[in-house]
């Protein structure tokens, strides 16, 4: 079976970019935290609005040329299972990550997060559930393709280079 993702939602047009945190991650916060991101390739500049605990808003406007690269960084999310704790399983880790994505500013110390995306990662072979399904094998996947494609769309629309970390 195809891994699941959530990754922003995202609407493309020739220059413009919008992406949003998704609804079921807005449902988890209870709506009170949300980010949308505006790339225009027209006006050379990006929009970062990110909103707190229903009140609090906060609008960024960062132009192309203040972006000196886009960071992109993977963690695993640690497993709760209760066989880690008893020992009878040798990994620490779930089957999914996080991939944030976030800008590096020129001049400047500072790194302005942008997306997050959550990935469950592939397990690589099919189990007797996708067998009686009729699934049949598919391509090998890494487990990062839903962030990699937002951070490739960032990197067409503003210019820059990535920095994995």
């Amino acid at each position: 079976m195809n891994h699941l993702y959530l990754a922003p939602n995202l609407e493309v047009s020739a220059d413009r970019l919008h992406g949003c945190t998704p609804w079921p991650v807005r449902l988890v916060w209870l709506f009170s935290f949300c980010r949308c991101v505006t790339v225009s390739r027209r006006l050379n500049h990006l929009i970062i609005t990110t909103r707190w605990l229903w009140l609090w808003r906060k609008s960024r406007l960062i132009r192309f040329d203040q972006v000196s690269r886009i960071i992109y960084r993977a963690q695993a999310i640690p497993s709760l299972s209760i066989w880690r704790y008893l020992s009878l399983d040798g990994s620490a880790l779930s089957d999914s990550a996080l991939f944030m994505i976030s800008l590096a500013l020129k001049h400047s110390e500072e790194e302005l997060p942008v997306f997050t995306v959550w990935e469950e990662q592939p397990t690589g072979e099919s189990d007797w559930l996708d067998e009686l399904a009729g699934e049949r094998a598919a391509t090998p996947e890494i487990g990062d393709e839903a962030a990699d494609s937002v951070v490739e769309l960032l990197q067409k629309f503003i210019g820059v280079r990535i920095a994995e970390e």
